[in-house]
Order: C-alpha cells, then structure tokens, then sequence
C-alpha cells in the first residue's frame, strides 16, 4: 500500500511527526535565553532534520525499487519540510503569543546589548542601529516571526532536499 502512495500524501503523513521535531527545535529556542542546555536540543536537531529527509527520501527510493525520480524525492523533501515548518510555525505563534510575548523584543534587546560590550566602533554602531529599531518600535511581531521561520525553514527544507534527494537516489540498491 505505502509501495504506490502519491508523494504529496507522504508528505502531509511523514511531515505531521516532522512538524513536531521541527516545534521541538522552536520551543527550546525560544527558553534557551533562559535555559541554556536547551541550545543543544536545537543544534541536534538543526543536524538531525537533512538526515531525516533523506531517510525518507531513500526510503521511498527503496520502495519504489530504485524507479522513483529525482524530482519526486526533492518533492518529497520539499513538501515534508514545508508541512512539518507550517505546523512548528502554528504551533510556534501560539507559544508565542500565550508564553512569551516580548521574545522578541527580549532578544533584539539583548542583541544591542551585546553590541554594547564589544570595543569595535563597528560593534557600537550596530548597537546604536538596533536600539533605533527598538525604539522606533519595528520590532517583528509574534506572526511576523513566525511567518519569516516557515520561509526560512521551507528554503532550507528545499535546498537541503535537492542534495539529499541526489544522495537518496544515487546510491545502488542493495542486491537481494
């Protein structure tokens, strides 16, 4: 059954968990100015996320055996990145919103204010711009945030899928 199933049903289905990894990675960035350690969960998965793609990606190349193309596995890559941040991204306004809502702010404050501690005039320059920003009141809002994380992942998800399809489908099938 899962031998034939179209690519864009796999990935809605195989997008669901990743979605989740990917919110993983979002909520502990979001508490890691808080909770240091939680840095670690996010870089882990910033690695574990190409190596999942292309696990799923060769699966399918196995189970097609070996007639699945190129452009199906990077579909199949794009469109499970693109689920799996849609769902981080919902899920990420909403911690957001009712948790954290200065994040934000928090965070370019704390962005001038390392700036601020650096003796390079360009590094008080930067600070100077970026309290502008604040006191200007241009900071992104929560859906502002969360918007430019989906594009930004679902860019990632498609050029990281475009290499991990070619290694997905260049390598030989095991011989039985």
């Amino acid at each position: 059954m899962g031998k034939n199933k179209d690519v864009f049903i796999s990935s809605a289905e195989w997008g669901v968990p990743f979605g989740g990894l990917l919110t993983m990675a979002s909520a502990s960035m979001l508490f890691a100015d808080k909770v240091s350690l939680l840095m670690l969960v996010v870089i882990f998965i910033a690695l574990l996320a190409p190596v999942i793609i292309f696990y799923l990606q060769r699966k399918r190349f196995v189970r097609s055996d070996g007639f699945a193309t190129y452009s199906e596995l990077w579909v199949l890559g794009i469109f499970t990145t693109m689920c799996g941040a849609f769902l981080c991204g919902l899920v990420t306004y909403g911690l957001i919103t009712l948790l954290r809502p200065d994040v934000v702010y928090e965070q370019m404050q704390m962005v001038a204010d390392a700036y601020k501690q650096m003796p390079q005039p360009e590094a008080q320059e930067m600070a100077r711009v970026v309290n502008k920003a604040i006191e200007a009141n241009m900071v992104p809002s929560p859906i502002d945030f969360c918007l430019q994380m989906f594009w930004l992942t679902a860019s990632l998800g498609c050029v990281g899928g475009a290499l991990t399809a070619l290694l997905a489908s260049k390598m030989p099938l095991k011989k039985q």
